[in-house]
């Protein structure tokens, strides 16, 4: 190869990255901090609302446009401190692990960590049959163990997308501002 095939297929590379990273960073930017100034931060793109129940511990987030329940996708994200506890305990106690079936697990890396991710169907029991269906994440991170749980009354494979431009921007850090 010459000189100029290398030159131009660098700079295609770069590009490519360069469009890479700006689809992981762009949305909306999210960062709540709790009282020891821990801090959980992630982009979300268009169409999500997100708010703290308690700073810092238990974040919620809905996709605009799903009230109507049939359809309706939360997420939830909870930190529970890993002090007496374990990620295997919090998975064997997850009411979605308990009452749906688990369909696959895959890989996946948030913020450094090797996790899974759970795909769950949701029961409502014979009656009432599915209801839904649930991308769990559980993972520890220092003292912290995280849950990152989707529910949407729809298919997993509508909010994909939506579902890894969280978690492709999920951190977690220590605040060392102020």
């Amino acid at each position: 190869m010459d000189k100029k095939m290398i030159i131009i297929m660098a700079i295609v590379v770069i590009i490519f990255l360069g469009l890479i990273y700006s689809v992981l960073t762009s949305g909306t930017h999210y960062t709540s901090k709790d009282d020891d100034k821990m801090e959980i931060s992630f982009n979300y793109p268009d169409g999500w609302t997100f708010e703290d129940h308690q700073a810092g511990v238990l974040i919620q987030g809905e996709k605009n446009g799903t009230g109507d329940s049939d359809k309706r996708t939360v997420v939830t994200i909870r930190k529970i401190s890993a002090n007496g506890t374990s990620v295997k305990q919090i998975k064997n106690e997850n009411v979605y692990i308990n009452t749906g079936k688990l369909v696959n697990e895959t890989n996946r890396t948030i913020d450094g960590v090797e996790t899974k991710e759970m795909l769950i169907d949701e029961m409502a029991g014979p009656e009432r049959g599915k209801l839904g269906e649930v991308s769990l994440v559980i993972f520890q991170k220092d003292d912290y163990i995280y849950t990152i749980t989707f529910v949407t009354g729809g298919s997993l494979e509508d909010i994909e997308d939506d579902i890894n431009h969280i978690l492709n921007s999920f951190h977690v850090s220590e605040d060392s501002g102020n």
